[in-house]
């Protein structure tokens, strides 16, 4: 069984609660600020660090024939780093920037001893939560392209967005229709044609950017019975 977003997990230690040793007399980790396109570390590298994000937004993906396909976003206290923890391990995924964003970056060694000397710290749980979104993006690649667009920026905007008074949500400039084609594997020009479609039917408004979900809630509600029913 998968945990998914909102599922109870007892006394829990954060990753911030984990890694920032308070009664430490030198910090832990470097501060790095990293451009918006840069990326963090490559599929294939053993790289020897562990990020948490404290701003911004990047992106997971993985190598395929074609390019690089967008599985997840990370953002504010999220982890990089847990599917490369061990030693000899390289990383199966690579981080990219999609906005510019700021990291805490430990080394890999120090992360990994305080993962193991912190019983209510849950390696489970971490990957569970690396695999969710993958699986959710998967469950709906049946869809209509159309609502399979929507579907896409409705966990976008239910991460990232910000929700107005009226009850839209404003998607953050930096995801693109290059990325969110990266994301749904369709290309960008279906990805535009299906904007427009949405926008026609009153349910986005795209111009001027950044682009808006209208009446949010209500569509979150009715993608989430679609696979509830």
């Amino acid at each position: 069984m998968v945990l998914g977003k909102g599922t109870e997990e007892a006394q829990e230690l954060s990753l911030s609660e984990v890694l920032y040793e308070t009664n430490a007399t030198k910090l832990p980790y470097s501060r790095l600020r990293i451009k918006r396109g840069e990326n963090i570390l490559l599929e294939g590298e053993n790289h020897p660090y562990f990020y948490i994000i404290v701003d911004g937004v990047a992106t997971m993906s993985k190598n395929t024939c074609k390019e690089n396909s967008i599985l997840s976003f990370l953002g504010k206290g999220e982890g990089i780093g847990f599917l490369h923890i061990e030693n000899e391990a390289v990383s199966p995924v690579t981080y990219t920037a999609i906005s510019e964003i700021t990291v805490h970056r430990f080394p890999r060694d120090y992360a990994r001893r305080r993962f193991a000397s912190h019983t209510s710290f849950s390696i489970f749980t971490q990957m569970n939560r690396i695999v969710w979104p993958i699986l959710t993006r998967e469950s709906e690649a049946h869809l209509p392209s159309d609502q399979k667009v929507l579907a896409g920026l409705i966990h976008i905007g239910d991460q990232f967005g910000r929700l107005e008074e009226d009850g839209s949500c404003l998607i953050p400039y930096f995801f693109t229709q290059k990325i969110l084609g990266s994301y749904l594997n369709l290309a960008r020009a279906y990805v535009a044609t299906n904007l427009r479609k949405l926008e026609d039917e009153g349910i986005l408004t795209l111009s001027p950017k950044p682009w808006r979900i209208n009446n949010f809630h209500t569509h979150k509600t009715n993608l989430q019975q679609l696979f509830n029913n």
